[in-house]
């Protein structure tokens, strides 16, 4: 129910319309009175209404005025304007303020009715829309953590983001850090007994460090937690401006010792309070973008020499002696990877990975035979992985060697095994194109199939999940092959069959024709077919018969 106002500066013509309307089966709970603008301004500032219905000329604030004042602090009241006959500048500027209702006096009950009932369903849909905005911003705050997790574990492996968008996700996930900020690292490596401790008891135990060290740390600097895919638990670090750290004489230092002296105290707590033990290692400063990734690898290269070994460490990153390891290609590695992308047979997303692998081995000069090696090896790996998913044999589509060798001794340079790499990618694109393409064609028919089968309730996860296809993934894959997405041939398939009910079956409905398409508010259905006809249903209808 709804709370309407009624303001005109004759009483009589107030209480008239307070005796004679259907309040409550339009919709309408309380009715409200005002005899001037100044006391329906007044009054809406203390208690909002939904609807108000108010004359245009009163000595004072007028109509139009009122309207006006009200909405500067609520935007989402309905308005009805009451005006006599000759007052055709007044209409004008009714339409200018975006009134919602514009009467002649006397006003016609029924006509008002009808208004009414179009304001108050137009009420409804909005607090809708506010309830699943309201119910979506609520689900958002809830996984924000597990999304900030995400975002670091992605940088820390090497995922590369512009700055800009980088920038954009740490405001949109409200943490307050940027990718020019000075940061460090520390990683921590609980030493429980996790033989002794079912899964329920480790994740306790993980989440009460974390607490800890967060509220450890807290005081002095900004804190971002994740936890790697080994269990490790993650902390980014930045020093909080307003402290005294950026007071001292040589604030780097300090800054540097207060990390070390907090991360120390941890260790100490949860000795005391959780009775175990955990494995630190604390890094140097650097700017977040550049340094993430590296600092993150060699901490973990630092608690693989002593995994199995000493426990309760606590490592100095910048004292500690990190193996020196071969060169390491790291656009290899990055998401997505080669069997990633194989897997949804992205052939330039997969050309321009292994163009940006030799790039980076000619720029950092690591064309060595172990370089070589690691290359030809994951090849393979990934040659033999998409062959044997789509059913082929692999030796029946690697290209034809001068002298039949078919391992790597046969390479003596990095620039044979590039020449390789690109004549077995499109011997494999070829060989599957033509038997890809007929599979594609079936599985755009299939869906079209299922659309149709199921027009009420058709939507792109339905359709995805009867294929067996990542949603994403189908809608490109529609888009590409008909030239629109799902959720367009829906809607037109929608308004086609809407079109041929309404001439096919001449007494069903408005409403259901609307519910046999899927659309259960018949305003909304009416809107959308008119928006794509150019008529109205019962115009269509009148016009086709």
């Amino acid at each position: 129910m709804y709370d309407l106002l009624i303001v005109d500066d004759h009483s009589h013509l107030v209480d008239s319309l307070e005796r004679n309307m259907p309040w409550k089966t339009l919709g309408i709970g309380k009715i409200h009175k005002a005899l001037s603008g100044e006391e329906a301004l007044e009054y809406c500032k203390s208690y909002p209404v939904d609807i108000i219905i108010t004359d245009i000329r009163m000595p004072g604030i007028s109509g139009l005025e009122l309207i006006e004042q009200v909405r500067k602090y609520d935007k989402r009241f309905k308005s009805i304007l009451l005006s006599g006959y000759g007052e055709w500048e007044y209409a004008q500027e009714a339409i200018r303020q975006q009134v919602d209702g514009y009467l002649l006096k006397p006003a016609d009950h029924e006509e008002l009715a009808d208004m009414l009932r179009r304001l108050t369903e137009a009420l409804r849909l909005e607090w809708d829309e506010r309830g699943r905005q309201a119910k979506a911003m609520n689900m958002l705050r809830q996984h924000m953590p597990l999304f900030r997790e995400k975002l670091l574990v992605e940088l820390l492996q090497g995922k590369k983001l512009p700055a800009a968008l980088l920038e954009e996700k740490l405001a949109y996930y409200q943490l307050p850090f940027r990718p020019n900020d000075e940061t460090a690292l520390c990683l921590l490596r609980i030493e429980s007994s996790a033989g002794e401790l079912n899964w329920q008891d480790q994740s306790l135990l993980a989440s009460a460090v974390v607490n800890i060290a967060e509220e450890t740390f807290s005081d002095l600097f900004h804190v971002w937690h994740g936890r790697d895919p080994y269990e490790h638990e993650v902390f980014i670090l930045k020093a909080r401006e307003e402290t005294w750290l950026a007071q001292e004489p040589q604030p780097e230092r300090a800054r540097q010792q207060s990390l070390e002296h907090l991360a120390s105290k941890l260790q100490h707590h949860v000795r005391h309070f959780l009775r175990s033990g955990i494995s630190v290692v604390v890094s140097g400063w650097q700017a977040m973008a550049l340094g993430l990734r590296g600092t993150y690898r060699d901490s973990l290269s630092v608690f693989a020499r002593h995994l199995g070994g000493e426990t309760d460490l606590f490592i100095r990153l910048h004292e500690a002696n990190v193996p020196e390891m071969p060169y390491r290609v790291h656009s290899l590695y990055e998401s997505p990877t080669l069997l990633q992308l194989f897997e949804i047979s992205r052939w330039e997303a997969i050309s321009a990975k292994w163009n940006a692998v030799f790039l980076e081995v000619a720029d950092k000069r690591m064309e060595s035979r172990e370089t070589l090696l690691e290359l030809y090896y994951h090849a393979m790996s990934s040659f033999v992985f998409f062959a044997h998913k789509n059913g082929l044999r692999l030796l029946d589509l690697l290209p034809s060697e001068p002298g039949g060798s078919d391992d790597a001794s046969r390479f003596r340079h990095m620039g044979q095994l590039q020449m390789w790499v690109e004549r077995t990618l499109e011997r494999l694109r070829e060989s599957t194109k033509s038997e890809w393409n007929d599979e594609q064609a079936a599985l755009i028919r299939k869906v079209r199939q299922f659309i149709s089968d199921r027009l009420a309730d058709a939507t792109l996860q339905a359709a995805a999940d009867h294929v067996g296809l990542h949603p994403a993934y189908l809608s490109a894959l529609f888009k590409s092959k008909t030239g629109e997405n799902v959720s367009d041939y829906v809607y037109r398939s929608r308004m086609q069959r809407a079109g041929e009910l309404l001439v096919e079956q001449p007494g069903l409905p408005v409403s259901d024709v609307a519910a046999a398409i899927g659309y259960h508010k018949p305003q909304y259905f009416i809107k959308l077919f008119k928006e794509h006809y150019g008529l109205t249903p019962l115009e269509y209808r009148h016009q086709s018969s």
